[in-house]
């Protein structure tokens, strides 16, 4: 009887051991953390237009928090006076999802411009830097968000690149 006892235990070990070497442990492999995808910024004024473009990569850290980096280009118009400025920067995103529909954002960015002014036929340009920092709020739904963000660093006096410091996006990562 103490037999058929331990030659059960030893064949239930066994089992146990096959069935456990199956369960291999899922490996944290950084790149399967990584989505990518980006924005598209508009702003719409009287006298103004400017459109954005801004790829990037963000790590999911967990299921409500993602941050990353992006790059920016875009393009702007102005009809008083008759301007245009091409910007391109780089950018530092965090992303806070506290519902499931709700996306909270904050980017720093760092904006390089050049500006050609048109006066009287001459042409006139210039070239400047300036920092951003977008807070903001989208609904989500999938993959896709879009939103209105705020630059909390908008200086109506100094150089800048929008007309306004609200600006609507759109986002998808995949």
């Amino acid at each position: 009887m103490n037999s058929k006892i331990f030659l059960f235990f030893l064949l239930n070990i066994s089992f146990m051991s096959i069935l456990t070497a199956q369960i291999v442990p899922k490996e944290n492999n950084f790149w399967d953390q990584v989505r990518f995808g980006g924005n598209l910024g508009l702003d719409f004024s009287n006298n103004s237009t400017s459109i954005i473009l801004g790829p990037s990569a963000v790590y999911q850290v967990n299921e409500q928090f993602s941050t990353g980096l992006g790059i920016n280009f875009g393009y702007s118009s102005f009809k008083r006076p008759d301007a245009k400025q091409t910007n391109y920067g780089g950018r530092l995103i965090a992303l806070y999802n506290p519902t499931r529909q709700l996306q909270l954002i904050g980017e720093l960015e760092q904006n390089f411009v050049n500006t050609t002014v048109e006066v009287q036929g001459q042409d006139f340009d210039d070239s400047f830097n300036f920092p951003a920092l977008y807070l903001g709020a989208g609904y989500r739904l999938g993959n896709v968000s879009a939103g209105v963000r705020y630059d909390v660093l908008y200086n109506e006096d100094g150089e800048r690149l929008y007309a306004s410091p609200w600006s609507p996006f759109v986002q998808v990562y995949f």
